[in-house]
């Protein structure tokens, strides 16, 4: 039989479950740390989501990129150079009892290499949980995040609430490299469950705020050519490093140009400003001995939601041609630029979106937290909900430590808030039934 409760009442059972399932999260959270998925071998860690999932009587559904039709032909994709196979993407649903509204969990089990292992202070995929922090590559960004959605759900059975509508967990590959055979593949399939979803939550590691959109993101690279000769004869050869010493200038002005001039407050109101270009590397010669007939940057530019990917283009190429119209070299070997990998397209959605309200009330009344409603410099998989699946997206979830660097962790205390978040915006968002199984 079912039975209604108070509002209070549930979430006193949604947390009086988390603490009881405290150690499980943090032994799967552990040990989802513990497989080192980094690009193309994310196979194991999807095995170990699909074991936890089936043994909470879910139907577990896979997303093989390589057979996802219009793929590889949509403009956000880039060949990341890897195969599809052992690396699916999961769907599983836990289907409502009424008609309440759905929601869907997305979490990439992907991690960035932990780089040198050296300069870590414990090794990285050991999963150890030591001083209340669960340490290793991931544990933030964002296996913390995947354990907490899957747990958000097993507490509520534990709890006895079962939803009136459909709660969805989606976990996938790739994002650290764009998402393409991750979240857009998922999107692209148009399963029921997504294309059904009425909101889509993603627990990256927002600091308990909400990012609501994010900047395009791009990458490129400038070539230039010159003149190989023996260092005796410098003088006779073009040195290629040379020739993009302009180019190079142009773009750093470029980006302090952009900086000033590209304003949107969802990311000023939290960050120094919204746009900015980055120029990674820069690769020339092979010798020392011999004059560089070649030189190439490799550089990022973000552009803001007002924007498209289109206009940034040619501002770089004009920033390039302008650079180089003076110099006679250039006349008869031209600057190349070549746009590659990242070609991640902007989003936001509105503050005063239904999902964004509950977040944050969520937020407020369960963690005692404003979750502000920002924007992210960077790209992230929200992105792929919103433009092509029209469903309004946010990512909710706890601190960034050291992500992307060495010693990597998340506060244990921080999983079971993100968990009992989770949980109660299911029962916020879709709708509950208390079930008294006595």
């Amino acid at each position: 039989m079912t039975m209604s409760a108070e509002p209070e009442s549930a979430r006193s059972r949604i947390r009086a479950a988390v603490d009881e399932l405290r150690p499980e999260l943090i032994e799967f959270a552990a040990d989802l740390v513990c497989e080192p998925s980094v690009q193309g071998e994310e196979g194991d860690a999807q095995a170990l989501v699909r074991t936890r999932l089936e043994s909470l009587g879910l139907e577990v559904s896979e997303i093989d990129a390589s057979t996802v039709d219009g793929l590889e032909n949509h403009p956000e994709y880039s060949d990341v150079g890897q195969e599809y196979d052992d690396r699916p993407n999961l769907l599983a649903t836990s289907p409502g009892c009424g008609e309440g509204q759905s929601l869907l969990f997305n979490g990439h089990v992907d991690v960035v290499p932990a780089g040198d292992v050296e300069q870590w202070s414990f090794d990285p995929y050991a999963g150890e949980v030591a001083d209340g922090r669960l340490l290793g590559r991931g544990a933030s960004d964002m296996k913390g995040g995947v354990a907490a959605m899957i747990y958000a759900l097993a507490a509520l059975e534990r709890a006895g609430i079962e939803l009136t509508g459909d709660l969805t967990i989606n976990t996938v590959i790739e994002e650290e490299a764009g998402g393409f055979g991750g979240s857009l593949a998922t999107v692209l399939d148009a399963s029921d469950a997504v294309e059904n979803a009425d909101a889509v939550v993603i627990p990256e590691p927002t600091g308990f705020d909400q990012w609501i959109a994010n900047v395009g993101v791009s990458y490129f690279r400038v070539t230039v050519q010159g003149k190989g000769v023996h260092a005796a004869e410098t003088d006779n050869g073009v040195n290629a490093m040379s020739k993009l010493l302009p180019i190079y200038s142009a773009l750093e002005e470029l980006h302090d140009e952009r900086k000033t001039t590209v304003h949107d407050d969802r990311f000023e109101e939290w960050h120094e400003h919204t746009v900015s270009l980055n120029l990674g590397t820069v690769r020339a010669g092979e010798w020392a001995s011999s004059v560089p007939d070649e030189a190439t940057l490799g550089a990022r530019i973000s552009h803001a939601p007002a924007e498209t990917r289109e206009e940034i283009h040619d501002i770089v190429e004009a920033t390039v041609r302008e650079a180089t119209a003076d110099d006679p070299w250039f006349d008869d070997h031209p600057a190349s630029v070549e746009w590659f990998g990242w070609r991640g397209s902007s989003a936001r959605i509105e503050p005063s979106e239904p999902i964004v309200q509950t977040v944050q009330s969520v937020a407020e009344t369960e963690l005692d937290r404003p979750a502000h409603a920002k924007g992210f410099p960077g790209g992230v998989d929200s992105r792929f909900f919103v433009n092509y699946a029209d469903t309004p997206a946010v990512c909710f979830g706890t601190g960034a430590y050291n992500i992307h660097g060495t010693d990597e962790y998340v506060p244990v205390d921080e999983l079971v808030d993100l968990t009992v978040a989770l949980a109660v915006l299911a029962t916020e968002w879709c709708g509950y039934e208390v079930v008294d199984r006595d």
